[in-house]
């Protein structure tokens, strides 16, 4: 009976730990927590008594910081081996739910990607489309000035700012900014995983 309540006990830790595994894939998730059991049996040695699992639990922590660590750990070691914009991309997006600094990361680059590819593709589209790609200043009805970039038609009395300027701007913001944003996407996914700790075994 004892042995018993000692896997129902390490069976209720492991579901809770899984309601934080959203950032792993169902694969991922059930090999993460197959490592989880094994680590308890292993410290447990088989005996799986109440006061042993206890404690071995204790050892590696809430659910919610076991998951964090473990998420962490995993989309960090997979950007080691595909560090492209789509996977940095990704990886924040993978942790946002995790911490709020997660959450912060992802909207920064969720944002810095969508305002670099606004600025490359109104600069391609300009040669083809010269009356309605660019930045715009756009009158509202109260005369305060709003911007606009990109492709759209803005009647009077809009105006477009830079002309065929936003052509070699465009390029460079767009480029330069990507960058920027993909090196603070890789920075932050590492930053989050140098400020997990795993317990001792």
């Amino acid at each position: 009976m004892s042995r018993e309540q000692g896997q129902a006990h390490l069976d209720t830790y492991l579901a809770q730990v899984h309601r934080y595994l959203g950032g792993l894939s169902e694969a991922e998730a059930r090999e993460t927590l197959a490592e989880l059991r094994s680590h308890v049996l292993d410290r447990t040695e088989g005996q799986l008594s109440p006061a042993a699992v206890e404690a071995a639990i204790a050892a590696l922590g809430s659910p919610r910081e076991v998951a964090r660590l473990n998420v962490t750990e995993r989309v960090a070691s997979a950007l080691e081996t595909n560090r492209s914009a789509l996977s940095v991309l990704r990886a924040t997006g993978r942790l946002a739910r995790l911490s709020l600094y997660g959450f912060f990361s992802f909207l920064v680059s969720l944002t810095g990607y969508l305002l670099a590819a606004g600025f490359l593709v109104t600069a391609v589209v300009k040669p083809f489309a010269p009356t309605r790609a660019g930045l715009w200043r756009l009158a509202d009805p109260k005369d305060d000035f709003s911007f606009s970039l990109g492709v759209s038609n803005h009647p009077p009395p809009a105006q477009e700012l830079l002309g065929w300027w936003i052509i070699p701007i465009g390029l460079v913001a767009g480029a330069v900014l990507a960058y920027l944003t993909w090196r603070f996407g890789v920075f932050s996914v590492r930053r989050m995983a140098r400020g997990v700790r795993r317990p001792a075994t």
